[in-house]
């Protein structure tokens, strides 16, 4: 059954645009704003003010889970997995953001292509195209592990476990309050920035082995060899670095390129969102294979 959400999951997510309006937190953004000023009124920090924040949610996604499992041969569970696993993708197109911006690049369209780079990169580009070029690289590799594969990843682990649903909601929530307490730094941030490097260490990890089987894994594991160090006792960025670190070793480029020209950036950024696509592939056959083994044992 997980398979099989995943699957129209990702049909969706790549055919029917117009459903990602759906993927509104507005609601979530009430409820935690209503619950750090109760708990800010008490004195109340770190863990417990995401506790109060978190426990709705999921226990709604284990109920409803719980009803829904084995009704009609599990239709109405698949339905509800798959309805879940989609909002939780995104929640903005990556593939969207990234052909505006080189659409506008080729036609040489300065303006949009710098206002599409500031909508991938959530802030102004960079005006040297070395750092634009290792931005933009870095921001598309990270975007498509937090948006597309880590979800799918911790879906199906939960799925093993008896709930899908929870995972991916889990993930999603950690990964909307980390942007809400950007550049925050009290107790309430630190616990969240803590909670969302436990949950993308595991799945980054996985990424940069996607990364590496879609690509030179030769490369991907040299460089990891050479960068390992620089994020070995800082654990809390080690996912995303992790991420990155697989991506340009499995696309054979250097990290922090000294020299880049116009024509190099497109066929980079062309060559990220193949080595995505082919990743997004990988994992779902290694999905496919796993689900058939236990299935037929």
């Amino acid at each position: 059954m997980s398979l099989i959400a995943i699957l129209i999951s990702l049909i969706l997510e790549r055919s029917f645009q117009s459903f990602q309006e759906y993927r509104q937190f507005a609601w979530f953004d009430k409820l935690t704003d209503r619950a750090k000023k109760w708990c800010d009124e008490r004195n109340w920090q770190g863990p417990t003010v995401i506790l109060l924040i978190m426990v709705g949610p999921l226990l709604a996604v284990i109920l409803i889970n719980s009803l829904l499992d084995g009704v009609a041969l599990g239709l109405f569970s698949l339905i509800f997995s798959t309805a879940v696993l989609f909002l939780c993708l995104g929640p903005l197109d990556l593939d969207k953001q990234v052909e505006t911006f080189l659409a506008a690049w080729d036609t040489e369209d300065e303006e949009t292509a710098r206002a599409a780079a500031k909508e991938l990169l959530g802030e102004t580009p960079p005006e040297s195209l070395s750092e634009l070029q290792q931005q933009l690289m870095e921001r598309i590799l990270v975007a498509a592990s937090e948006r597309i594969l880590s979800p799918i990843i911790w879906f199906t682990v939960f799925a093993m476990l008896g709930s899908g649903p929870l995972g991916v909601v889990l993930y999603r929530l950690s990964c909307h309050l980390h942007q809400r307490v950007a550049g925050q730094a009290d107790g309430f941030a630190t616990a969240v920035n803590r909670l969302y490097a436990i949950l993308g260490w595991v799945p980054a990890h996985v990424v940069a082995l996607l990364f590496a089987m879609a690509g030179s894994f030769v490369d991907t594991i040299q460089l990891w060899r050479e960068r390992s160090s620089t994020w070995r006792d800082d654990w809390q960025q080690a996912a995303s670095m992790a991420v990155v670190t697989g991506g340009f070793g499995a696309l054979q480029m250097s990290v922090n390129s000294a020299e880049v020209t116009n024509e190099e950036i497109p066929q980079h950024v062309r060559a990220a969102l193949g080595l995505i696509l082919r990743s997004i592939v990988i994992l779902v056959v290694l999905i496919a294979v796993i689900t058939l083994t236990i299935f037929r044992s």
